[in-house]
């Protein structure tokens, strides 16, 4: 920095990602670890993308002013959606749903009124999912298939 500071890289927010740049391994490393002890479960394990300095020039902004498209692989950006979806789905097993009556989904299940409200609400969040317009989307592939599974109710599945 102008100031004298030493600056290990830069962060970003790209859509629900944080971004860190860094030009080396060392201060990524040393970034990241800043970062973790700053935001605790607010972060999960990081994903990492080295890219040598070709890429980085190829990438630099046009003579119009145009950047390229920096878009995440569809396969890592499949598992980043898909492992997020899992936790708060997992989570959401354990807290109350307004559609249930305000009981959580595990609670529900116990009785038979219950169960088919589960499976009502399995369906509908798998109905959500099936009308995203990109059927190449993370989201539009995802399985609920283990939460009916998880919760007892894989029988009551159309």
């Amino acid at each position: 920095m102008d100031s004298g500071l030493r600056v290990l890289g830069n962060v970003e927010l790209k859509g629900g990602f944080l971004c860190l740049f860094a030009n080396s391994a060392a201060r990524a490393e040393k970034g990241t670890a800043l970062i973790r002890r700053a935001l605790g479960d607010l972060v999960r394990t990081p994903l990492t993308e080295i890219r040598t300095m070709q890429q980085m020039m190829a990438e630099r902004p046009a003579k119009d002013g145009r950047t390229p498209s920096s878009k995440m692989p569809p396969q890592l950006a499949e598992q980043v959606v898909h492992e997020y979806l899992d936790q708060h789905y997992r989570e959401t097993l354990d807290q109350p749903v307004q559609i249930l009556g305000g009981k959580t989904p595990r609670q529900a299940v116990k009785t038979q009124t219950g169960r088919q409200k589960v499976a009502e609400w399995l369906k509908y969040l798998e109905n959500q999912t099936a009308r995203q317009p990109d059927r190449d989307h993370p989201m539009a592939v995802y399985s609920f298939e283990w939460m009916w599974t998880e919760l007892g109710v894989h029988d009551l599945r159309r």
